[in-house]
């Protein structure tokens, strides 16, 4: 796995898009890896282990891949997520200052 350098600042500038694409890649890949196990379960004898080779299994292999290296993806954004901003954008209150009577 290789390492490189991530532009913190950069996922910080649109961060909402940065989840929305992780979320819909998780539920993508997690879809793909229960797709691919349950043809390996409906593969396997009746009390047979599933197949441990072929390209049903590498299929499923390289999906349970992805789903770790997005879960890498939602510990980065966890890191990097805005602090919320506090409403209210008024003035503060304060003292009134008081004419002085004639």
């Amino acid at each position: 796995m290789s390492e490189h350098a991530v532009d913190l600042g950069a996922i910080r500038g649109d961060w909402e898009f940065h989840a929305r694409y992780v979320t819909n890649a998780m539920e993508s890949t997690l879809k793909r890896v229960h797709r691919a196990w349950r043809g390996l379960k409906g593969k396997a004898s009746a009390a047979g282990p599933v197949p441990m080779t072929g390209d049903l299994m590498l299929e499923f292999l390289e999906a349970v891949r992805q789903t770790r290296a997005l879960t890498d993806d939602i510990l980065l954004l966890q890191d990097t997520m805005p602090t919320p901003k506090k409403g209210g954008g008024g003035k503060k209150a304060g003292r009134k200052k008081t004419r002085a009577r004639k």
